[in-house]
């Protein structure tokens, strides 16, 4: 096994127990994931949809299939964005509910996109526009705490105080890390502070929920894509150098290594 870093960990882990959850249960378990309930074949769908999760979730941690699992999830998770989310946005603008489930999904398929690039060694333009989407991706999550401030604040647990407060600010800190990651204005420290708050998140809203009713499903698979989540702000924050994290595999160090003796062979030629 090969991990480049703490949000590939947490990415992956967590949707391979989305995908194991919703192959039990043959259904689409995710909020992110609004499949029409009328569908054809939905049963068979949604198992086939767990199996991609599980099965890429888990190949992206082994070093033969890294690569190609990480690029399946993240361009699975594309899919969402495009077919499931961003219909609805068009057809209902002002929908802020719409518009989160579509802030989510991006993060979590720009966060992937990242995690596969840190694998294969890349470093094009395709990681400065995922960086940009992930940003923009926060400002309409970080607006959901405030469209939907009594709903957001109740999942905060009961012996945890100031409620309110801490959603609005919570709120506050998704747009201001989104816009400073989006505009390239600090972003290194807006990546680290938001990884660091979708970690507290997880750690004191989900895992606390999981502790109170270990039994429920809903709780467990909250847990999980918010691991995933917290998971894509930790990749977008590794790849802009943050410490932890980003450890190239084997393949992307040989892959680094190539690049700069092409890039210093090209510098030897220009002098002779």
């Amino acid at each position: 096994m090969r991990v480049t870093g703490m949000g590939h960990l947490f990415f992956a882990l967590g949707f391979a127990v989305i995908g194991a959850i919703g192959i039990a249960v043959q259904g689409f378990v995710l909020n992110q994931q609004p499949v029409p309930k009328d569908i054809p074949w939905r049963e068979t769908l949604a198992c086939l949809s767990g199996a991609v999760l599980l099965l890429a979730g888990i190949g992206s941690l082994v070093t033969r299939t890294a690569r190609i699992s990480a690029l399946i999830l993240s361009g699975y998770l594309f899919l969402w964005v495009l077919v499931l989310q961003l219909p609805r946005v068009v057809a209902h603008p002002d929908v802020e509910v719409y518009w989160l489930g579509l802030g989510e999904d991006l993060s979590l398929a720009t966060g992937g996109w990242l995690i596969y690039c840190a694998i294969a060694g890349r470093n094009d333009v395709s990681v400065h526009a995922a960086r940009i989407a992930f940003g923009i991706a926060l400002v309409p999550i970080g607006l959901s705490h405030f469209f939907y401030l009594k709903l957001a604040a109740s999942f905060i647990p009961s012996w945890l105080p100031f409620h309110v407060p801490l959603t609005m600010l919570t709120g506050a800190g998704h747009i201001a890390a989104g816009v400073a990651i989006a505009l390239g204005v600090v972003p290194r420290l807006a990546a680290a502070l938001e990884a660091m708050m979708e970690s507290l998140i997880t750690l004191i809203v989900w895992i606390s929920a999981v502790a109170a009713a270990p039994a429920s499903r809903e709780d467990w698979v909250n847990l999980c894509i918010s691991t995933a989540i917290t998971g894509a702000a930790w990749a977008v924050s590794e790849s802009l150098g943050n410490p932890s994290i980003m450890l190239p595999s084997r393949e992307g160090r040989n892959s680094l290594r190539t690049q700069r003796e092409a890039n210093f062979g090209e510098g030897d030629a220009s002098v002779n």
